[in-house]
């Protein structure tokens, strides 16, 4: 009578069956999982047969109870997860292929002519232990796979971070409509968002840089988002308690000037020239963005125009700077003028007297009144905040004349 076999016997006599295995698993799994198709002479059968090649010895390594060396199974599945995270994008393939190389496998172990038989008990055994291996071999692909995630995510945080830097520097050297749409879908037009200065620990830069382009600069959180979004994003920034002012749409090549717009409105609300708010929408602020741009040619023009103006004394000068303005702005009668400033009539005339004195026949040149129009939206803001220093410079500059 032949004596049965145990199961590291078995597993020692199986060895021979490993190479027909691996072929029959490979043509199964390219007939049947339509992702792994492929000639039958080709470098994917390969590469599958070698894999369940090996696989298989590292099993029956398991069970034979002999040493061997590490085959670098584990390494290989993880490679190839890794590969399914770039490639399909998920691992239904080769789940599919695992499921489809275990029942192959097992029909093969059960139906092997060996010299001496298995017993029952020791077959299923063997059968629970081949099924448990696979098992494995998919956690070892969840692995992989979720380093490819990782890695995927990683790379192109990494390249959307470039993108945003040379979207804002404006030094981008390739046109942008060839970015990779994996890494941003190029919208036809961009807002820019800008937070205060130290705002990067209440925002979750991370949860942003999900759907837009975030790049840290100068201690400042900057998003551009699709013009689209504009809204949402305003909503999303606005819950993490930090100010952020957002520009009109641009195109994405115009991003460095959507910025320059966004941090002159932070710097106007610092100044008291636009209102305290937690979202800044230039849009709404764009006459005072523009009259801000170039400071040192305000400040200069000031000096110059508005000269009778600055020397008259602080009351004089608000009362004055506010009537004149509202007349540039409404070319109103007095009355009207008076109801808008809350005073009487009569006080806008004599306020009128007074202004005519001051500029004289320069208000009936056109060009003047364009001037001082822009120049008085610019600066009676910045003095109501309590800004002095047109003031302080008109100051210095007569005390330096001989």
């Amino acid at each position: 009578m032949t004596e049965p076999q145990s199961v590291e016997q078995h597993a020692r006599a199986l060895r021979e069956l490993v190479p027909a295995v691996a072929a029959e698993v490979a043509e199964r799994i390219q007939a049947e999982v339509p992702a792994y198709a492929g000639r039958p002479d080709g470098r994917r059968r390969d590469v599958i047969a070698h894999a369940v090649e090996q696989a298989t010895h590292r099993f029956l390594d398991g069970l034979d109870g002999l040493p061997h060396r590490d085959r670098g199974v584990d390494e290989m599945f993880q490679a190839m997860a890794r590969a399914e995270a770039t490639g399909t994008g998920d691992l239904a393939a080769m789940h599919a292929a695992l499921r489809l190389a275990a029942t192959v496998t097992w029909d093969h172990l059960r139906r092997a002519q060996v010299d001496h038989p298995v017993p029952e008990q020791a077959r299923g055994r063997l059968a629970d232990a081949l099924f448990s291996y696979i098992d494995e071999l998919v956690a070892q692909a969840e692995l992989g796979f979720a380093a490819g995630r990782r890695a995927i995510r990683g790379d192109r945080r990494l390249a959307r971070a470039r993108l945003a830097e040379q979207l804002l520097s404006g030094r981008r050297q390739t046109p942008i409509a060839d970015v990779d749409p994996s890494v941003w879908h190029v919208p036809e037009s961009v807002v820019v968002t800008v937070s205060d200065p130290d705002a990067e620990q209440r925002i979750d830069v991370g949860a942003l840089a999900l759907t837009h382009l975030v790049v840290r600069h100068e201690q400042r959180v900057i998003v551009i988002a699709d013009a689209a979004n504009a809204d949402d994003l305003t909503a999303a920034l606005a819950a993490y308690g930090t100010r952020v002012a957002i520009s009109w749409p641009v195109d994405p090549t115009s991003v460095p000037a959507g910025y320059r717009w966004a941090r002159r409105a932070l710097d106007l609300v610092r100044r008291g020239v636009i209102p305290e708010q937690p979202v800044v929408d230039c849009r709404a602020h764009r006459t005072q963005i523009w009259l801000h741009a170039e400071p040192a040619l305000r400040q200069r023009m000031c000096q110059d125009l508005l000269k009778p103006l600055l020397a008259e004394t602080p009351n004089s000068r608000e009362i004055l700077s506010q009537t004149l303005l509202v007349w540039l702005e409404t070319r109103d009668s007095a009355p009207a003028i008076a109801a808008q400033l809350g005073v009487h009539a009569q006080t806008v005339r004599y306020r009128w007297k007074r202004i005519n004195e001051l500029f004289g026949d320069d208000l009936h040149d056109p060009e003047f009144m364009v001037q001082i129009t822009m120049l008085l939206k610019a600066s009676v803001p910045l003095w109501q905040a309590g800004d002095q220093s047109d003031f302080e410079r008109f100051r210095a500059e007569e005390g330096a004349e001989p």
